[in-house]
């Protein structure tokens, strides 16, 4: 499966997670659906700041609950400030959120941890991320 979504006018995804297994892991999957530039963050604050500098960048961002100094929920609402649009996913193990809390925090969609690439792929397409191929219900 490559190319399931659409590199969209040199967008990037970025990806944020504190744990490093769970970040290269998540980043080996997504760089298989898409040729969209995947970057990766292991601070919510460092992912901020590079969002903050250029939020037109990203297309999707896809970040952790749990992480210190900033959670997840924070992050989000932080980066609607800049960019009320803009498309964000909760990838959490937590089991604290539902699909109506997540969106009710701010999220465009919620992806449980852990999870398939099938799940993955379901979890960006609800949450409206462009694909190329088309999207039987």
């Amino acid at each position: 499966m490559q190319n399931l979504f659409a590199k969209t006018e040199d967008r990037n995804w970025m990806l944020v997670d504190d744990n490093a297994d769970v970040l290269e892991l998540t980043s080996a999957l997504v760089e298989n659906l898409t040729d969209a530039e995947v970057e990766c963050f292991n601070s919510p604050q460092a992912a901020l700041a590079a969002f903050a500098d250029a939020p037109e960048k990203y297309e999707v961002v896809i970040t952790d609950f749990e992480m210190p100094g900033m959670d997840g929920v924070e992050l989000c609402g932080r980066l609607r400030e800049i960019s009320s649009a803009q498309k964000i996913i909760l990838a959490t193990g937590s089991g604290f959120f539902t699909e109506a809390a997540a969106r009710h925090a701010g999220f465009s969609s919620l992806l449980n941890k852990p999870f398939s690439i099938e799940k993955l792929c379901a979890t960006l397409i609800s949450a409206g991320v462009e694909t190329e191929l088309p999207v039987h219900a």
